[in-house]
């Protein structure tokens, strides 16, 4: 069984996985990454490992979070920066 076979048709927090894989918690991770950052972006390349030390290693995963973030209007994306669009100090 693979991680997509356990996806739940767009949930965004399914009953059936740990919080700690579901794309808002990532996304959570990535605003936080974001957010330490002096500048409006930082590179997809030091997100994946920030992630990794987290434990999430899934690519998928990570593709999850961002679509989630820009969906929302909260990021943008443009290879190989993500960039921070919503400002809540």
């Amino acid at each position: 069984m693979t991680e997509m076979d356990n996806f739940q048709g767009g949930a965004l927090i399914s009953k059936d996985e740990t919080i700690k894989t579901s794309p808002t918690y990532i996304g959570y991770l990535i605003l936080k990454e974001l957010k330490k950052k002096k500048e409006d972006k930082i590179s997809i390349y030091d997100i994946g490992a920030t992630l990794k030390k987290q434990g999430i290693i899934h690519g998928s995963q990570f593709v999850m979070a961002v679509i989630f973030l820009y969906a929302t209007g909260i990021i943008d994306f443009r290879e190989p920066y993500i960039y921070g669009l919503a400002k809540n100090d």
